[in-house]
Parts: structure tokens; C-alpha cells; sequence
């Protein structure tokens, strides 16, 4: 075959740009341009738009063109000129690399973008041979001939789909067959041309875009050879040189111009090149177009004639084919356009110094650009980890990670923060918080009951009938002690007591003897039976004993009921219709009806199930104290303790206790198991060791299992230890508590004595005035009436029983709680915390030492795609490697 492609003025005639040349070609070869950015001719265009029959041009390789679709792979030409060397030319494979694969849809070996069913190569779910032994068959492969013919050329070609395992015809016993399982393939066919008529010159040629689907192509690979030919387009080094027929001027329906729009917005770098232009019937339309001015591309447009089928079948010589082309173009129209722009020749001339003119632009930071990705892939490397291929591997490695949690664990453990980033992390902080909210709950809310702080008791029910009185519950008139009503003998008198007939004056019954302290004897309706017994207790119980029966209104007390209460804009309770007990009917808005805020003249009150409860919060503990008196009443004297009072009372006030306790405990457990998973992801890394993470992380979980379950027992088993114990300490702060409630108790029974008995009337003027500055830090006792001081300071032996039961109840009930507090968070939460088998200090050293072989394998296995990443940064590193290598040759 006569070949004759020489260019005059051949911009690489000269050393130095076949050096770069051969450089650039050398980094090609190696695989560096997937990984540096290499200046590059790629060829495309859509289907039969005569790609194969322009390459002929351009490089005298005999592709062949009467087969659809017979660009199936990458296929690259590179062509050197040897003056002292014959014609050679050669032919290899270079394998697509696994991140290309993997862009496709691939897996390693080979199989995915362009597959017909299972979504592989392969058109199947059976696989080809291992991507290895691939490329091993690929470097076996080496076609070389002095003199290619288009029969050796095709043969080659076949070779090549063999091994790429596409389809084809192949002779065989019963006649010829499709062989091959795929269509099209990633990895590139490589065509080198040398000899003494050779000019420099590199192209890459794509498969064709087609658009319509023709028999054994599915979509799954039309939109693989789109997304082949666009990985070679989008690279900005790329020269994109789009192929057209001549037959329409239609761009809007170009796949392939579509696809360099997107990958050349502003068709920098894209050359448009109209084909078979003898046979068109639109001559001027395209002369319109290759003078640039219907669609404007920065390298402008050629015009180009294809050899004939004649021709092809005469083969016509390279010299005969270019007088031809230039025969036809001198004619009209095509004589419009400037030389430079028609024929095969000088495209190939402007292809030529472009492409000499990006690699003079490019090489200089080529070597930086090397080193700046092998410092990059080293980095991955190193974030990928060492290969845990062996069991010893695994171990060694669960060590190390073992050693870098514990420290970080540890640290946070001990609240040092230095160089934690992560706020999650801080642990010891999240849990003092815990614990600090989990005490001052339980000093506020950890008692069923609150106990009563005033010490003020008898002096309280005296401003509750001071209260009464200002408010108009009852009158100030005494009778020996005692407050009584003045009768109104206009208004019937009802058993109890009777409402007045103006607002804050409350009229009540006859003046008898007082009634304090006594039970209402009255006869009752049945229905109201269970009202009046509980009436009767408070009667007789402090401080209400103190009161009369007109004072404590028992008429209220058993008629106020949810209906009956409206609550008025001023804040204050009314009364509504009723009926008393005693058929006495009371209408609010009758005018012998007052409107009463009875909550605020008796401030301790609530009002429960619509009935007034004179036991507030405040008083409800001196309930369960005469409760529990009376329920443990046996054998003792009157106004003695039994000694199974206080037991019951304690065990009552710290019902809540075990179930404080607990929830404060799962939420620290909680807080301590997101912070230890925090720590783990943080030393694992976020994709490197996914397998182990997650792994560690359900060690993690069974590890707090078992701990906060143990840490549960611990409560529950010291609660009910508290039950069952007797009430022993051995505290002196207890004698002093119990003390100083005592004489809190004393001090306020003087005052109350000092202020019924001021002491300016036993002193003269003088004396008072002397002593005015000291006088409410003084209590002179009249003699004559130490009864009085007595009362006050012993009301009752039952009040005097209560008040001390009450005293030895709260002094006894705040050690516990403040030993149960220490307990929860000495023993409990900190031995949690510190437990070696607990979940922030079980995974060590010594523990991943313990482990068997097949623990170890487990809990060591690697991420399948941290393997594939380790596998692809180190082949892209040895890329580099080889890159650099070249790069420091040709620089």
C-alpha cells in the first residue's frame, strides 16, 4: 500500500516537538492521561456520518467503511515519521482503567455499560475471565506488519474483538456464527504508523452516537457509547473535531453536535468537518456553514470529499486521492471558500499545528501536576489503611484502632478537651449536666409529699381566722377563746351556721359555748353521710380543731361542687345554686347570698373534686401522718409513738425514688452510648472502615446492654434494701436537724407568746423607752400566766406527737436522700462509667488480645469498597510513578 501523508511544513520537524511528541505519547500509553489532563484529537460524530472513511484520509490506514457500526472501541493512531527507519506498523490493546469501568456502569471486569441484560458487558449474568487475566491476554497481544494491507488490518481488528469478546462472524463446522457476547467495549485500540513518509500525528476515534435502535443494540448501550464518547469530550485538553455529512444542514438533530455543546459551551476547542461533500445536494447551504457563519466555532469548519466506492475498490493511490479532492474543490461554490479550509490535506496541517501547539502549552506543568496527584492518591492511600488480607493483619490493625479509642474515650472520660472537635464527644461535661439536673429533681420532687417548712402551726390557724374574719367568713366577737357569730333574728338559722345578708359580713348561729375541737353531731340526709365523717375528721384535726362549727362553715364544705363554682373576671369563687343538707335553699345571686373568695381567706386551702380541701401540699404530709398513726395503732399510750409509724411514712415519701433513679440513669447510658459510637466513627473514619464501624458500634450496644442492665439491679437492689432495712444512722447531722427543727418550733412559739404579751406592759414609760431598741429581741414572761406560754409551745400531746414524728420524718428522709444521691452517682453512674467491661473502656488492647481467630476476622474485615478504592488509588499511583518517570526523561 502506497503511503505518502507527509506534511510540508511539518510543525513537528524539529527535535525538540518530537520530543514532546513522544512524551505525551508515552504518558498516553502508561495510563496518565486518565490522571493528568494530555492534549488530545478526538474524533466523533454520529452514526455513518463517515468518521472511518475521513481516518482513512488522514492517517492511510484501510478502515474498514462498509460496515455498520464498525467503530465498536476507542480506537487511537499515532503516527511518527522514522527517515532512517522502513514502514512498520503495530497494533495493541490498552485496557480501559477500573475507574473508567466503573463511570460506564462496570465492574472490574470489564462488564456493565454496554450489557444487554443484567446491565453488564457481557449481554448476561455470566462474567468474563478475571480483569488480571484480561489484561495479561492484552499485553500478550502484539500484531505487527511491514506493510499493513486492509485484509491484515481486518484480521487484527478481529483478533482484538476476540479478546474484548465482541460480537462477530466466525467460520466454524456448521458454517459461520456470531461469536462474543457485547457490542461495544471501553478498553482502545491502539494503531502506531512509523517510516520515512510518515508525518507526526495522534488521533483518537470514538464510536459513532447513534440515535435509533437496529437489531441486538438496546438503549442500556446506546447510553453507554454516549456516555464513552462524552468521557473523551469533557476533558478541557480535548480537541473535539465533529464529523457531519453533507447531507442535511440540520444541526438541531445532531447527537453528537448536541454532546459537544455540553461539553464545549462556547466551542472553544470543538472543529466542524462536513463529509462527503461530492454527493451532497445542499452545496450552498454548507458553504454557508463551513464559512462560519450559521454556527460560529472558534477553529471554524472544513469541507472534505470522501474516497468513492470506485476508487476504494480500484485503490487509488494517496497522491491520485488528494489531486482528486483538490480537483473538486477548486469548483464552484466550493472555490469560495479559503484554501486552508478545503481538502483533507490541510486539515490534517491545521490538526497538526493545533495539536502541537496544545502539547508546547501543556508539558511545562505536567510534571507539577504529576507530583500534585501522587501526593493526593498517597494521601488516599494512607486514609484507606494498610490491606488486612491475613488474620495477624486484622489483629494488628484492631489494636491500633483499640489504642486510639481507648485514648479518645479516656480523654473524654476525663473531661480533657484538648483537640476534640466534636462537641459529642464531651462526655464527662453532658454527664455532670445529668447529674447535677438529676439531684436538684430529686432534692424538689424526689418526696411524695413536700414537708412542711413553717413551723408555724398554731400561729397559722390564727391567721386563717383572721382571714376568715376580714373576708366575712366569720365574725371577730370571742366567747372564751372561741369566734361566734352574731345572729341575725330576721334570717332562719340552719344547723351549722347561716350565710349574712351582706357582702363581707357573715352571719352565724347562736352564741353557745364554743364548739372547737368538738364533732358536728347534726342529723344528716344519707347521701350526705360520707361528706359529714370527713367533715368530722378535720373538725378534730389541726389546724381546723381551732375553729368553730359556724367558722368552718359546714354548709360550704358540703355544697361546693365543681357546677356550683364559676370563676369571676376579679379571680374570685362564687357560689351557685344549691340545696344544704338541711333543705335550706341558697341562691348567689339572692341578696342574702354573698360573693365570697373564700381561696383567699383561706390561702392553705385547694379546692379538690369540687370540694373545698383544707389539706393543702403544704399540710397533706400531717394527713399521712395521723393516717399512719391511726393505721398503726396497737398497745401504746395516748400521744406515743409507735415504731412502726415512721418506717411507713419514709417508705411512702420515697416511692418515687426507684423510678427517678432509673430514668436518670438510662438517659446517662443513653448520653454515653451516642458519645462512645461518636468516637468510634471518628476513629474508623467515615468510609475507610464502614464494616468495622458498624461492627465495633453493635459491640458497643450489647457492651451497655449488659452494663445498663446491671446498673438497674444496682438501683432496684438498693431500694428495696431501704425497705426492708430499719431506719439506723449513725449521722450526727441528724440530732442537729431534728435540733434545730425544735427550736424553730420554740422560736416561733415565742414570738407568738410575744406578740399576745408585749412586754411594754409590765415596764414603765421609762423602762420601755430603755429597752425600745432590744425589744423584739426580748420575751418577758408573766409569771402569772405561764399557761399561756405553755399552749404555745404544747398545744396538744397529739400536735406536739405529730410535729415531732414530722421533724424525725424530714431530718431522717434528707440523709437518705442525700446518701441515695451519692449513692446513684458513686456507685452507679461513675462505676458505669468506669467499668473496664463497661462500654466506654471494654474496647482496648488487652480486650482485641482476647478475641479468637474468627472474632478477629469478623470484627477486622474490610469494607469491600475500601478495598476497591485501595485497589484503584494504588493503580493510579503506579500510573504516576511511570508518568513521573517519562516526565523527567523528555523535561
Amino acid at each position: 500500500m502506497e503511503s505518502n501523508t507527509l506534511l510540508n511544513e511539518d510543525p513537528f520537524r524539529n527535535e525538540n516537538t518530537q520530543r514532546l511528541f513522544e512524551a505525551i505519547d508515552e504518558l498516553r500509553s502508561c495510563g496518565a492521561n486518565h490522571d493528568v489532563g494530555l492534549p488530545e484529537l478526538v474524533i466523533v460524530g454520529d452514526q455513518s456520518a463517515g468518521k472511518s472513511s475521513l481516518l482513512q484520509s488522514l492517517t492511510d490506514i484501510p478502515f474498514p467503511v462498509a460496515d455498520r457500526l464498525c467503530t465498536r472501541f476507542p480506537t487511537r493512531i499515532v503516527s511518527r515519521r522514522t527517515p532512517n527507519e522502513s514502514e512498520i506498523t503495530k497494533i495493541s490493546i490498552e485496557p480501559s482503567p477500573d475507574d473508567w469501568a466503573g463511570a460506564f456502569g462496570c465492574d472490574n471486569d470489564g462488564a456493565g455499560a454496554f450489557g444487554s441484560e443484567g446491565g453488564g458487558f457481557l449481554g448476561s449474568n455470566k462474567k468474563l475471565d478475571d480483569r488480571a487475566k484480561r489484561q495479561e491476554a492484552y499485553r500478550n497481544f502484539a500484531y505487527s506488519s511491514p506493510n499493513i494491507t486492509a485484509d491484515g488490518f481486518k484480521d487484527a481488528i478481529d483478533q482484538a474483538k476476540s479478546l474484548m469478546d465482541i460480537k462477530r462472524l466466525a467460520s466454524t463446522e456448521g458454517g459461520t456464527r456470531t461469536v462474543g457476547v457485547r457490542n461495544f467495549a471501553s478498553d482502545v485500540l491502539k494503531v502506531e504508523i512509523s517510516g520515512p513518509d510518515r508525518s507526526y500525528f495522534s488521533i483518537l476515534d470514538v464510536p459513532g452516537v447513534f440515535q435509533s435502535l437496529t437489531k441486538g443494540l438496546t438503549d442500556q448501550e446506546k447510553n453507554g457509547v454516549k456516555s464513552l464518547v462524552a468521557s473523551y469530550m469533557k476533558p478541557k485538553h480535548s480537541i473535539i473535531m465533529w464529523v457531519k455529512t453533507s447531507g442535511t444542514n440540520d444541526l438541531a438533530n445532531q447527537a453528537a453536535f448536541d454532546m459537544a455543546s455540553k461539553h464545549d459551551p462556547q466551542l472553544q476547542r470543538t472543529i466542524g468537518v462536513v463529509t462527503k461533500c461530492d454527493i451532497t445536494q445542499h452545496k450552498e447551504s454548507i458553504v454557508s456553514l463551513a464559512q462560519n457563519e450559521e454556527k460560529y466555532l472558534n477553529h471554524g469548519w472544513f469541507v472534505v470529499r470522501n474516497r468513492t466506492p470506485a476508487e476504494l475498490a480500484s485503490n487509488i493511490s494517496t497522491s491520485e486521492r488528494h489531486n482528486r479532492e483538490k480537483a473538486f474543490f477548486d469548483l464552484e461554490p466550493w472555490n469560495r471558500l479559503p484554501e486552508a479550509r478545503r481538502g483533507t490535506q490541510a486539515l490534517k496541517r491545521f490538526l497538526a499545528d493545533l495539536l502541537c501547539e496544545r502539547i508546547q502549552e501543556t508539558f511545562p506543568s505536567v510534571l507539577t501536576t504529576i507530583r500534585n496527584r501522587q501526593a493526593v492518591t498517597r494521601d488516599r492511600l494512607d486514609t484507606a489503611g494498610l490491606p488486612r488480607d491475613t488474620t495477624e493483619d486484622k489483629r494488628t490493625y484492631l489494636t491500633d484502632l483499640a489504642q486510639q479509642l481507648y485514648s479518645l474515650t479516656s480523654q473524654a472520660l476525663r473531661g480533657r478537651y484538648d483537640g476534640l472537635s466534636n462537641e459529642s464527644l464531651k462526655l464527662r461535661r453532658f454527664v455532670r449536666e445529668a447529674n447535677h439536673a438529676y439531684a436538684a429533681k430529686m432534692i424538689e420532687h424526689g418526696h411524695s409529699v413536700p414537708f412542711d417548712n413553717s413551723s408555724k402551726r398554731p400561729h397559722e390557724a390564727q391567721e386563717i381566722r383572721k382571714a376568715a374574719v376580714s373576708r366575712g367568713f366569720a365574725s371577730s366577737a370571742t366567747h372564751n377563746g372561741a369566734a361566734f357569730g352574731t345572729p341575725n333574728p330576721s334570717l332562719p338559722t340552719p344547723p351549722g351556721g347561716s350565710f349574712g345578708s351582706e357582702a363581707g359580713q357573715a352571719q352565724v348561729g347562736p352564741q353557745v359555748p364554743s364548739t372547737k375541737g368538738h364533732k358536728f353531731d347534726a342529723p344528716a340526709r344519707e347521701e350526705y353521710r360520707g361528706q359529714i365523717d370527713r367533715y368530722q375528721t378535720i373538725c378534730t384535726t389541726y389546724p381546723y380543731r381551732d375553729f368553730s362549727f359556724e367558722e368552718l362553715r359546714l354548709s360550704d364544705y358540703l355544697q361546693a361542687k365543681p357546677s356550683l363554682f364559676a370563676k369571676e373576671s376579679s379571680g374570685t369563687f362564687s357560689f351557685g345554686r344549691t340545696e344544704t343538707p338541711f333543705g335550706a335553699n341558697i341562691d348567689s345571686r339572692s341578696e342574702r347570698t354573698p360573693t365570697s373568695n373564700f381561696a383567699a381567706a383561706f390561702p392553705n386551702s385547694t379546692i379538690n373534686n369540687g370540694v373545698f380541701d383544707l389539706d393543702s401540699q403544704s399540710t397533706r404530709i400531717y394527713t399521712w401522718i395521723r393516717e399512719e398513726i391511726k393505721n398503726c395503732r396497737g398497745t401504746e399510750l395516748q400521744g406515743t409513738l409507735n415504731p412502726d409509724v415512721l418506717p411507713a411514712l419514709f417508705h411512702r415519701q420515697i416511692a418515687k425514688w426507684k423510678e427517678m433513679a432509673t430514668s436518670h440513669f438510662q438517659s446517662v447510658a443513653k448520653i454515653t452510648t451516642k458519645a462512645i459510637e461518636e468516637a468510634a466513627y471518628a476513629t474508623c473514619g467515615t468510609w475507610r472502615d464502614k464494616v468495622t464501624a458498624q461492627r465495633l458500634i453493635g459491640q458497643i450496644r450489647q457492651t451497655n446492654k449488659v452494663s445498663e442492665d446491671r446498673g438497674i439491679s444496682q438501683i432496684h437492689q438498693r431500694c428495696n434494701e431501704i425497705v426492708i432495712r430499719h431506719l439506723q444512722t449513725q449521722n450526727p447531722t441528724f440530732e442537729m436537724k431534728i435540733r434545730r427543727a425544735r427550736l424553730a418550733r420554740f422560736e416561733a412559739a415565742l414570738q407568738r407568746y410575744q406578740t399576745r404579751k408585749s412586754s411594754s406592759i409590765f415596764l414603765s414609760k421609762a423602762d420601755a423607752n430603755a429597752q425600745k431598741p432590744d425589744a423584739q429581741n426580748q420575751v418577758i414572761v408573766d409569771l402569772r400566766d405561764v399557761a399561756s406560754l405553755f399552749d404555745e409551745l404544747h398545744f396538744s400531746n397529739e400536735q406536739n406527737l405529730e410535729d415531732d414524728i414530722h421533724d424525725t420524718l424530714k431530718s431522717y428522709y434528707e440523709l437518705a436522700l442525700h446518701d441515695f444521691i451519692e449513692f446513684m452517682l458513686q456507685q452507679v453512674v461513675e462505676s458505669y462509667l468506669d467499668d473496664p467491661r463497661g462500654p466506654v473502656l471494654f474496647f482496648n488492647p488487652t480486650y482485641i488480645s482476647s478475641l479468637t481467630a474468627e472474632e478477629i476476622d469478623y470484627l477486622g474485615a474490610e469494607d469491600p469498597d475500601t478495598v476497591k478504592i485501595r485497589k484503584e488509588q494504588q493503580a493510579i499511583l503506579t500510573r504516576l510513578n511511570r508518568a513521573e518517570e517519562i516526565a523527567l526523561k523528555y523535561s
